[in-house]
């Protein structure tokens, strides 16, 4: 028998894992040399002692409970706990353990094994760590998935992105409103569809050049939507690339600029005619300078010519009568200029309020024109910033001098009204609807009214009727 115990304490020795004999009191009665390599004590030392001895202290009381389920029901022994090695760390264990009973069923002992699971216990945690970490970073990356979806799905600009071949794989809801088609009916398709004929093989060349990876930003050209129509539209288009920088597919953001265009155009056509109406107002003003004033002075000139030269010759009757008409002229020649100089900017607008200017406006036009001019102010109106009274101003100007250009109507009428927050301004005549454009080809002037008053947050509108026109401004008040 004790040849057979020597036996099996060799071959527990040779054993790679720690094996240790306890009696029934858990106190070790054999361990072998791997459990002591393992733990660094030595077989006299533990011999003897209780198990609990070289179990870490956060542990014992769960290896406790382990260990008595096992003797109160028979449940095997199987539990991770660390060790405390001999040297003061700790080191963790996978530990099997079973009862050792005699031929009589009378417990004699325990049988336990012991594996050190340090190494495995560390690259299991750092598993669980970077696992943890993976789902943080794909939690995140889905939440950005999610937040960038609903931006592409909720942006102005059309968003189309493409694979190598040039398929459609994203359609956003802005490129189904400007190009007309459903991403259903544009995926797997190529962005041909949508280019003219004429535009192929630019589009073409850019594309090329994107998939080598460059970037083209703020391009301006002409794409087809479904209906047939051109727009014009501003691309910006960029390389798709995935970790390792290889383009995988291309991208673009698409503008639809047709208004931005038919701005443009609109503030190109009103720049010629704010030149030519700087210029026509040039030519007026030398016609009238030419035609009135500096033949004034000529004739003014010819008097003081004569008094220079010839004063003494004359009688003291005619003197006097030279004098007379010269000042008469000088005068004249005061009031004509003072006239154009408040026409180009009336002084009396900013010192007195938009009520004096307008009377002093329909005054003036009345004596030059023979145009009967009807004002209806409101009794007590105030005062609002000069560029709205300036802008109120001209276009009473412009309609007055509009009435006397194009009809042969005897009077014309202003009538000032304000209410809560807009003030109106309109402008009638009796000339048969005459007095002004048409809506479909606005004058120079009328555009200039238009936009003059859209500066500030103004509207115009024009009615032709057979018995007269009414151009009407409405003007919000700040």
């Amino acid at each position: 028998m004790n040849s057979e115990n020597e036996l099996l304490r060799h071959l527990a020795d040779l054993s790679p894992i720690g094996i240790i004999h306890t009696d029934r009191k858990g106190r070790f009665a054999h361990v072998n040399a791997r459990w002591c390599q393992m733990t660094g004590y030595t077989p006299d030392w533990a011999i003897g002692r209780e198990w609990e001895e070289v179990v870490h202290p956060e542990d014992v009381e769960g290896v406790r409970e382990t260990w008595a389920r096992m003797n109160e029901y028979g449940v095997p022994f199987s539990q991770e706990f660390r060790y405390m090695h001999a040297d003061g760390r700790a080191i963790w264990v996978c530990s099997e353990a079973m009862e050792l009973r005699d031929g009589q069923g009378r417990l004699n002992g325990y049988l336990a094994t012991a594996t050190e699971i340090t190494e495995v216990r560390r690259m299991r945690e750092e598993v669980q760590r970077c696992s943890a970490e993976l789902e943080a970073r794909v939690r995140e990356r889905l939440i950005e998935w999610e937040k960038m979806a609903m931006i592409v799905a909720a942006s102005a600009d059309a968003i189309i992105s493409c694979d190598m071949n040039g398929r459609i794989v994203s359609w956003n809801l802005a490129a189904e409103r400007i190009f007309g088609y459903i991403a259903e009916q544009m995926m797997g398709e190529t962005t041909m569809a949508i280019t003219p004929e004429d535009r192929r093989e630019e589009a073409e060349a850019i594309q090329h050049r994107v998939r080598k990876g460059e970037r083209i930003d703020h391009f301006e050209t002409l794409r087809l939507a479904r209906n047939g129509e051109l727009i014009d539209v501003a691309m910006s288009i960029f390389p798709l690339q995935d970790a390792s920088g290889v383009v995988t597919g291309t991208s673009a953001v698409i503008r639809d600029i047709r208004e931005q265009k038919a701005a443009e155009r609109r503030l190109r056509q009103l720049s010629g005619q704010l030149l030519r109406v700087q210029d026509e107002e040039r030519r007026r003003l030398a016609r009238e300078l030419h035609d009135s004033t500096a033949q004034t002075l000529a004739a003014l000139s010819v008097n003081l010519s004569l008094l220079s030269q010839h004063g003494d010759q004359l009688t003291l009757e005619k003197r006097a009568s030279l004098l007379n008409d010269s000042l008469t002229l000088a005068d004249g020649v005061g009031r004509a200029l003072r006239t154009h100089a408040y026409l180009l900017h009336p002084p009396l607008l900013e010192e007195c309020g938009l009520p004096a200017a307008l009377r002093w406006l329909a005054e003036g036009f009345s004596k030059r024109s023979g145009i009967t001019v009807d004002l209806d102010l409101p009794p007590n109106l105030g005062r609002f910033d000069s560029e709205r009274e300036l802008t109120l101003f001209r276009v009473v100007q412009e309609s007055l001098a509009n009435v006397h250009r194009h009809t042969k109507s005897p009077s014309a009428q202003i009538k000032l009204q304000q209410q809560f927050d807009e003030i109106t301004i309109e402008v009638r005549d009796e000339g048969g609807g005459e007095a002004a454009p048409n809506e479909e080809q606005p004058g120079v002037g009328i555009g200039g009214m238009r936009e003059r008053l859209a500066q500030v947050g103004g509207s115009l509108s024009i009615c032709l009727q057979p018995t007269g026109s009414v151009v009407r401004a409405r003007l919000p008040i700040l």
